[in-house]
């Protein structure tokens, strides 16, 4: 099941390239979309255009197939499975990740927020992030930078939330079934 989108510039049979779109299941492999005659009529997939896009990685690395084991993409992907848990999900988007700095991920929201994260305690930041919402709340800002890569004194700028565009309603995304370890 594709949890992430990776885009990749590919060459066309009569030059120049298209960008082919390419998806992370929650283990990193790499997969193909599948042509709509591939899907089961009676459970209807995601919109995987709707999906996360990871940017930053070396495109050479992207098989079919394949496992990525960038520890960076492993946190992206670890970070889209704690916000879809997390009390976040309600009120913000993850529209991209961009993954190419060291030690961090940079995350920009529908609602036009950057978020940087570090790569460990995933959890304890989304909480940082839903506590520092909430403030914003409270006297009418809304994020436009912060920094939960920093443990202490969190960088954050803030905007008014009416200079904001109203953020539309988010269709809800379809529920995942939860795999059993047996």
């Amino acid at each position: 099941e594709a949890l992430a989108q990776l885009n990749r510039a590919t060459p066309r049979v009569g030059g120049g390239f298209e960008i082919v779109p390419f998806y992370l299941d929650p283990d990193a492999y790499v997969l193909l979309p599948l042509s709509p005659s591939q899907c089961a009529a009676a459970a209807p997939a995601p919109a995987l255009d709707q999906l996360p896009v990871i940017v930053g990685l070396n495109a050479n690395e992207v098989q079919p197939g394949r496992r990525l084991e960038s520890p960076q993409v492993h946190a992206a992907l670890e970070l889209i499975q704690a916000f879809d848990r997390s009390s976040m999900q309600g009120v913000a988007e993850i529209k991209k990740i961009d993954i190419s700095m060291p030690e961090v991920l940079l995350v920009k929201t529908a609602q036009g927020s950057e978020i940087t994260f570090g790569l460990r305690d995933l959890d304890q930041q989304l909480r940082r992030w839903q506590a520092i919402f909430d403030a914003g709340l409270r006297v009418n800002k809304a994020i436009a930078s912060l920094d939960l890569a920093v443990s202490n004194n969190i960088p954050a700028s803030w905007v008014e939330t009416n200079v904001l565009a109203e953020v539309s309603a988010k269709s809800p995304k379809p529920v995942r079934p939860r795999k059993k370890h047996v």
